[in-house]
Parts: C-alpha cells; sequence; structure tokens
C-alpha cells in the first residue's frame, strides 16, 4: 500500500482514538517541563521514555496502535466511508479494505499482546497488575510514571475527590495538570511548588 493510503488510514484511526487527537503528546512531559522551567527538581522522573514494541517511538506506536483499535472496531462505519468517498479510486478503496481485513482477522487480543511486550522491554513496570491491559498501554505510549500507571491500573484504590482537590491545588500555582498524579507524587509536587512560590516572595 502506498503512502498516501497509509496517512488516509493513520489520519482516520488516530481521529477515532478514545483519548482523541491526531498528534502525540505527553501530559507527564508537559508538566516535568513546567516544574523544570520553575527550576523546580523533583526526586525521581515523572516522564519516561520507555522500550515500545517494535522499536516503536511514542508517536509511531500510537499510530500503529489507532490502526489496530479502529480496524477492530470500526471496520463496518470505516468501510461504508471508505466505499462513498469520491476522492478515492476504485483500486485505492480494493487495497484500503484488503490491509483493514487483513489485520481485522486477527483475532488476538492485540491489546494485552503490547501490555506483556510493554512489560517485557520495562522491568519497572513488571509489577503492575498484568491484567489492566490498556492501563499499561496507554501509560507507557504516553510516558507516565510507573508509580502513576500503577495507581491508575486499579479503580478501587482511587479517591476521586482527592485528585480533584490536588489538580485544583496545582493548577491554582498556574501548572496545568491534564493526568492523575499517584497520591505521593500529587503531595510532592504541591510541595515543592508551595516551596518555590515562598522563596519568589522572598526574593521580591
Amino acid at each position: 500500500m502506498n503512502k498516501k493510503l497509509q496517512l488516509y488510514i493513520a489520519n482516520l484511526a488516530l481521529k477515532n482514538l478514545p483519548f482523541g487527537g491526531t498528534k502525540w503528546h505527553s501530559s507527564a512531559k508537559k508538566l516535568s517541563d513546567a516544574l523544570v522551567a520553575r527550576g523546580i527538581e523533583m526526586p525521581y522522573k515523572l516522564y519516561y521514555e520507555y522500550n515500545l514494541p517494535g522499536n516503536s517511538t511514542p508517536a509511531g506506536f500510537m499510530q500503529k496502535y489507532a490502526l489496530d483499535y479502529f480496524c477492530h472496531n470500526f471496520y463496518n462505519d470505516f468501510a461504508l466511508r471508505i466505499l462513498t468517498d469520491k476522492t478515492l479510486k476504485i483500486s485505492e478503496k480494493k487495497d484500503i479494505i484488503k490491509y483493514v481485513w487483513s489485520v481485522r482477522k486477527n483475532k488476538n487480543d492485540f491489546l494485552a499482546q503490547y501490555a506483556n511486550q510493554i512489560q517485557e522491554l520495562n522491568p519497572e513496570l513488571s509489577h503492575i497488575n498484568a491484567n489492566n491491559y490498556r492501563s499499561i498501554v496507554y501509560g507507557a505510549m504516553f510516558g507516565f510514571a510507573p508509580a502513576e500507571i500503577d495507581y491508575f491500573s486499579n479503580p478501587k484504590r482511587r479517591n476521586f475527590a482527592r485528585e480533584k482537590s490536588n489538580a485544583e491545588t496545582i493548577n491554582s500555582f498556574g501548572v496545568q495538570l491534564n493526568y492523575v498524579l499517584a497520591p505521593r507524587t500529587a503531595k510532592i509536587v504541591i510541595a515543592l511548588l508551595r516551596k518555590n512560590a515562598q522563596n519568589n516572595i522572598k526574593v521580591k
């Protein structure tokens, strides 16, 4: 399949991912960069560059995952859109449908496969509940720290009221928090932001 058709499928698939968006970005990296810009040093990393299946970059892996997800979940809608698209030649439509069907024929749980591969490639994630495939795959894809992946992989441990409060506190310092921090991480981030704010007041 030529690059034009690969791009066509990739863009369509990315628009239908559960987390939305067509370009890779990491909320963990954004938070890490924001703290560094303020001269704040965390005792451990907030953003990780994990080893991903196929030696992919995060953006490349997101595209691959998007294709698998889309082909397995939206085949009928996808086929209808392809067949009625007047910008595509008949031969191109056949090539795309053939590709999508070849992916769809794989009945294995691609999410579980990716999660297992990620844990094998990254020992720091091996302790996380292997049954929560989505948390492992998404967490690694976007570079979340092991503590955060472990925390949101178990919904029963989560305290949504505390998460909201922590996010509001962090946001009050002018730092946008767009993902869930583990309680210990949030406590450290808030303490460091408060200390940084107090130091800035003293300097003025």
